[in-house]
């Protein structure tokens, strides 16, 4: 699975997810998370444990007030492909819109969540995150899959 792809628009710079290939008999975790070497070393992570693997840098916060807004297509339009056909979705705190998505997929009855974080970033936040796996950053690879194996023996 390549990564997310960007869509310009006039106004809106549109996250373009893709979508998984086919079933191969392994569980499919999607990683959300803005920073690229994040990405890649739990990609790696995940894909060396045997999942399938699929990744977006989700909405990213706006460093220049001048840029066009970078909208989810879970927030925008409701869906996501990426999202509907995962069985877990590793997230973080640390994305632009973090509270809407975080909420949006924890209130799906799937896909399984586990959500990145320090716990001040939670405590202060207010986060809806129903039944997720918390995950305490910093994150280390064997936390990492103790997490998503845990997400998915409760899914």
């Amino acid at each position: 699975m390549k990564g997310s792809l960007w869509r310009h628009g006039d106004k809106v710079d549109r996250i373009e997810p893709g979508e998984w290939p086919g079933r191969a008999g392994r569980a499919r975790v999607l990683i959300e998370h803005p920073d690229p070497g994040t990405v890649w070393a739990e990609a790696e992570a995940m894909r060396d444990a045997g999942y399938d693997v699929a990744v977006c840098t989700g909405p990213t916060r706006q460093s220049d007030p001048t840029s066009a807004p970078v909208a989810c297509p879970l927030l925008a339009e409701g869906h996501c492909a990426l999202v509907e056909h995962a069985d877990v979705v590793v997230s973080t705190t640390d994305l632009g819109d973090s509270r809407r998505l975080l909420a949006a997929i924890s209130g799906r009855e799937t896909p399984a969540l586990v959500v990145e974080s320090t716990k001040p970033a939670l405590d202060r936040g207010g986060y809806e995150l129903g039944g997720a796996t918390v995950l305490e950053a910093p994150v280390t690879e064997g936390a990492l899959l103790d997490a998503v194996a845990d997400a998915l023996r409760r899914s």
